[in-house]
């Protein structure tokens, strides 16, 4: 029996790469959830969050990479992704009491360097595997946060009419740590879709293996 063609091929070293997905899915949804629900938008709130996501982040891709990975230069560059995470959650947990700038730096710096080494692998895999769009996408977003924060004036401030007369304050700190929420919640979503994806076309193409056997 002849089976069709793919676009993609789905290559043995990557076809675990579907339990990466999913683990940095729960880890962006805990840090989304937790800044959508906390009512301290402040520089050190914003510090310890995203201090302890990358920490966790760090160590459990890094972790996991040994185990899902096959390929010696994707697992590389994944480390090195969560190295940056475990150094950039090391800085903002140490200093979470210096405020909104170093808030804006380390998560300006995280970004744009894991943003870019995730369109590096993306673009590793164009035409070899369909993992390459995940990673392009992911890698993409991140490296917009970067964008976002650089751009972010730090001295913004606008105070409006809130409930019960009390005064609503919009200022730099409330949107960087708003932004960064709205971050991690899309990337939760994307990513959870993509791992889930990358997992029933593994199913499939065992299925077609076995058919053609």
């Amino acid at each position: 029996m002849v089976t069709p063609a793919r676009p993609y091929a789905v290559e043995p070293t990557q076809t675990r790469f579907w339990v990466l997905h999913i683990v940095r899915a729960v880890i962006f949804a805990a840090a989304g959830l937790f800044t959508t629900f906390s009512r301290d938008h402040s520089p050190h709130m914003g510090l310890m969050i995203f201090g302890a996501f990358t920490v966790a982040l760090g160590i459990t891709v890094g972790v996991l990479s040994f185990v899902t990975i096959g390929d010696r230069p994707m697992r590389r560059l994944v480390i090195a992704q969560s190295v940056m995470s475990l150094v950039a959650g090391g800085v903002a947990l140490a200093f979470n009491s210096s405020g909104l700038g170093t808030y804006l730096l380390t998560v300006s710096i995280w970004a744009g360097l894991t943003g870019l080494l995730e369109l590096y692998s993306g673009y590793r895999l164009v035409r070899r595997s369909a993992l390459s769009r995940d990673l392009l996408i992911a890698g993409g977003l991140t490296a917009l946060l970067a964008i976002v924060f650089v751009l972010l004036p730090p001295d913004f401030q606008q105070t409006d009419g809130g409930i019960d007369n009390a005064p609503l304050a919009l200022n730099s700190s409330v949107m960087a740590v708003g932004v960064f929420g709205a971050y991690a919640a899309v990337m939760a979503v994307f990513l959870a879709i993509g791992g889930l994806s990358l997992k029933w076309q593994k199913s499939d193409a065992n299925a077609a293996t076995e058919e053609s056997a």
